[in-house]
């Protein structure tokens, strides 16, 4: 076994321990023999609807992302761009503040024919218009919904203003990214001055001219995708209609286990504080913050069978999914690299001018 694929089970078993770990302290008082009885009586067209949720979700993650990539690369499939989607939720849930499925998406875009640089600069412009979009979303169901959170549970006005605070940061730190290239070339710089302890000072020199190169590549491509609006509301308008499917999950998990008295916007507007606090947990998978905060919310309305029930359906369908399809796609082959290379290798060979700029 590679050590990436330890790696990565280690960062599973990491999030498993945790919600166990939570699930048995939280729920110490539910009989486990009725939990699962109750579990068999399950609604399987609500929880099929929450199932078709999720696939929806991915779906349009895979839309904006052949949306944003396409003009860079022509030769770009939508069954790639799916396959690319579900690799970075694999890698998504399985690494600390998601920070692990933009490197995995960018290699494979590599693979597809992409050059680097372009290809970073299509996944930060998509991740910046999904940070907003959370945000903003947020912001209008709040509008609607803040009584609902302000109800009860008096800590939840400091993790609303954490959760939303930290995205905002990170938002303004990569827009600075993409419009400074003089920003981002310093940085670069930087972070490169470690590798002068392990590294010989020409390849050092070497690698920075190359990522100096990358970066105006990319600024270039950030710059352009920056000024097709049609584009960029096009992926907004995508990435908008994805969050609300996925914030209504769980809804229909509520109906599936026979909870009728939970409206579809109360969920709409719990799981997205959920959402909003949970993916800044420097947890895999927002572990234990996720659980904590479903808990939190859904406990004040939910007995305890009850909300366990919907806990477990929940992490299983939006998580562990991700973790299950995302690997399936990682073992998938996907043909269009193959046709693909050896028309770089020919551009590669062929006279300067007629290799497209």
């Amino acid at each position: 076994m590679s050590g990436g694929a330890k790696k990565n089970l280690f960062n599973i078993a990491i999030v498993l321990a945790i919600s166990i770990g939570f699930i048995i302290w939280q729920f110490q008082g539910v009989d486990i023999s009725t939990f699962f009885a109750s579990m068999l009586k399950v609604n399987p067209w609500w929880l099929s609807a929450a199932f078709a949720a999720m696939f929806i979700y991915w779906f349009l993650e895979a839309v904006v992302l052949q949306t944003a990539s396409k003009p860079a690369n022509k030769d770009q499939r939508f069954f790639s761009s799916f396959r690319i989607t579900m690799i970075g939720q694999f890698f998504n849930t399985i690494t600390p503040m998601a920070t692990g499925g933009q490197p995995a998406q960018l290699v494979m875009l590599t693979k597809q024919g992409m050059d680097a640089g372009r290809g970073s600069s299509v996944l930060l412009v998509k991740f910046i218009i999904y940070q907003a979009m959370v945000v903003l979303n947020f912001l209008v169901i709040l509008i609607f919904g803040i009584h609902y959170l302000m109800t009860g549970v008096t800590q939840l006005k400091f993790l609303v203003l954490l959760g939303f605070g930290v995205h905002v940061i990170v938002i303004a730190a990569l827009i600075l990214v993409g419009r400074s290239q003089k920003f981002t070339t310093k940085l670069v710089h930087v972070l490169l001055i470690p590798t002068r302890l392990f590294m010989k000072k020409e390849k050092v020199s070497n690698l920075r001219n190359t990522l100096d190169e990358k970066i105006i590549t990319f600024h270039e491509e950030s710059s352009r995708i920056g000024k097709d609006w049609k584009l960029i509301v096009r992926c907004c308008f995508y990435t908008t209609l994805q969050l609300w499917i996925y914030f209504s999950i769980p809804f229909f998990i509520l109906q599936a286990i026979g909870v009728t008295g939970i409206g579809l916007y109360m969920a709409i507007t719990y799981h997205a504080f959920i959402i909003m606090f949970a993916t800044v947990m420097p947890t895999p998978g927002g572990a234990g913050g996720a659980e904590y905060t479903f808990t939190l919310l859904f406990g004040m309305l939910l007995g305890p069978a009850k909300l366990l029930m919907a806990l477990v359906l929940w992490r299983i369908i939006t998580y562990y999914s991700c973790i299950v399809f995302g690997a399936g796609a990682l073992l998938i082959k996907d043909t269009a690299s193959k046709k693909i290379k050896p028309r770089i290798k020919a551009l590669a060979k062929a006279p300067a001018k007629n290799i497209p700029q």
